[in-house]
């Protein structure tokens, strides 16, 4: 069997970490791309329409330059950029048809199967509108109607991270989705690939299952085989 050759795109360098460790290297290979600047341009593209048509524009780009690499698929991580990506039409135009796998994507699919209400837990609040109005959108795609409650972090939870803290971001997190399982009789959804470890940590503990970005990917990815 063939390896397959991931093109991954990350905002920021600890998310590689989660496809290395979380992908059968005997099937699967990841060419990393990490644009630091995103989160920074995102946010401001948030409050500008001149800006967000930079960053479609950008985000065009590095899909053009990455499906130039010999890549069998596209995977992006950032959440952000997904919710700034253009329509699927545009985007396959700029890989050349190479299929792209948007991270939450897989994530919509498993969550729904859990069933009709969720929290959602994120430790980015930046993250918090795109994702769930794709969430929606997904569900009304499939005639669900899908009753999700957000979750955000403490302050300061994110930005250990962003600060090459992983232990301390890794400690809040697990603590973080501990207490939404003990006040909540919904499941709860880890949105967030950096929340990968603390959700399976958390599971281990409590027995209870903590839905994660990289659990549906490696779902999705089996059909590349």
């Amino acid at each position: 069997m063939a390896v397959k050759r991931l093109g991954c795109l990350h905002a920021h360098h600890s998310n590689i970490r989660y496809l290395e460790e979380g992908l059968d290297r005997e099937v699967f290979s990841c060419l990393h791309f990490v644009d630091p600047g995103a989160i920074h341009w995102l946010t401001r593209a948030a409050a500008s329409e001149a800006e967000a048509g930079q960053v479609q524009a950008k985000l065009r780009g590095q899909l053009e330059w990455i499906a130039g690499c010999g890549v069998d698929a596209i995977v992006i991580t950032c959440t952000n950029y997904i919710a700034a990506m253009s329509p699927l039409e545009q985007v396959l135009e700029a890989t050349g048809g190479i299929p792209v796998i948007a991270i939450d994507e897989p994530w919509f699919d498993e969550l729904l199967k859990l069933g009709d209400e969720a929290v959602v837990a994120f430790t980015n609040p930046a993250t918090v509108e795109g994702t769930m109005e794709r969430l929606h959108a997904h569900a009304k795609q499939q005639g669900r109607a899908f009753k999700a409650q957000t979750a955000v972090s403490g302050t300061g939870c994110f930005e250990l991270l962003l600060q090459g803290r992983e232990t301390a971001y890794a400690e809040q997190v697990e603590a973080f989705l501990l207490g939404l399982i003990h006040h909540s009789s919904a499941p709860v959804a880890a949105a967030q690939l950096s929340m990968t470890d603390a959700a399976a940590r958390v599971e281990a503990a409590s027995g209870a299952r903590v839905l994660s970005p990289m659990q549906a990917l490696r779902s999705r990815l089996e059909k590349l085989r």
